[in-house]
């Protein structure tokens, strides 16, 4: 299942998919995902989703829980990484090693987006995956009302 909802501040969609892929079943668009998310409080850091899929025909219900994260900003070469990012060049046989604390928050980790492992639940089945997730600035549908927002 490859559900995609990106959207700018003030909720407006600019790529939208929701399509379940099985082998030997024809793929299944799943209509316009609605993403309900919970916040860890005082944080953007996602706990859990439900997100509404289907039609009015079958509504299904995707369940998410994070189970860990990993900021791709630290150590994984995305933007805004400051350490390095990929296609950099830094000379012949340069080669580096970091070590991160995960469990201690990251000034840049807020401005990048975040894979996270997850346990998914649809049609009563479960399964694990990645919820990779960024929340930067205002977003209306969320609450989240400037840079400095976070979740109650």
């Amino acid at each position: 299942l490859m559900v995609i909802v990106q959207e700018d501040a003030d909720g407006h969609r600019s790529l939208n998919d929701a399509t379940l892929v099985r082998p030997g079943h024809r793929d299944r668009q799943l209509g316009w995902p609605q993403a309900e998310i919970t916040y860890r409080s005082g944080t953007r850091h996602p706990e859990r989703a439900l997100i509404h899929l289907g039609d009015v025909r079958k509504p299904v219900e995707l369940e998410m829980e994070i189970l860990t994260s990993s900021p791709l900003a630290l150590g994984a070469g995305y933007p805004p990484a400051d350490d390095w990012q990929h296609g950099t060049w830094r000379g012949r046989d340069w080669t580096d090693r970091r070590t991160y604390d995960l469990t201690e928050p990251h000034p840049l980790a807020a401005f990048g987006v975040t894979d996270h492992a997850a346990r998914f639940r649809l049609d009563g089945r479960t399964g694990h995956g990645i919820f990779e997730h960024g929340s930067f600035g205002r977003h209306d549908p969320s609450g989240f009302t400037g840079f400095d927002s976070v979740a109650p």
